[in-house]
């Protein structure tokens, strides 16, 4: 009886681990894009913001109209890592619902944002985690 069950939980465990392993061989196969947790825009999500943009020209949200348009100061000051400054902070809108919707979940303690005609990920903190330049 001992035999049997030690039997059933050695092809258990063994089960177990080969699913993880597979589970990582796939995710390093996709080099992690679209996974939650990722914070750079694969080229899948380039292109969906673009088509998106491309959709809403006659009627853009905020973050996307002519006058959200940043400087050239503050063009040069969105990219990854930077912290945005309160006034950049002021410039960042929500992301419109039907483009989250298209792009892959944001990690934890993330989210996207319209800045300037760009869709940012930025954390908690207001740090740029990565920005689809839309112009």
């Amino acid at each position: 009886m001992k035999t049997y069950w030690l039997t059933i939980v050695a092809t258990g465990a063994i089960l177990a681990m080969s699913g993880s392993v597979a589970m990582a061989q796939d995710s390093r196969q996709q080099g992690g894009q679209n996974r939650p947790g990722n914070t750079q825009f694969d080229d899948h999500a380039q292109q969906v913001a673009r088509d998106w943009n491309s959709q809403h020209q006659k009627n853009p949200p905020a973050g996307f109209r002519s006058q959200d348009r940043l400087s050239a100061d503050q063009e040069s000051r969105l990219h990854e890592g930077v912290v945005l400054d309160k006034d950049m902070r002021r410039q960042a809108h929500p992301a419109p619902r039907d483009l989250v919707r298209q792009l892959p979940p944001p990690p934890s303690n993330h989210r996207y944002v319209a800045i300037g005609g760009h869709i940012g990920l930025i954390d908690n903190s207001y740090q740029v985690k990565a920005v689809i330049r839309l112009h």
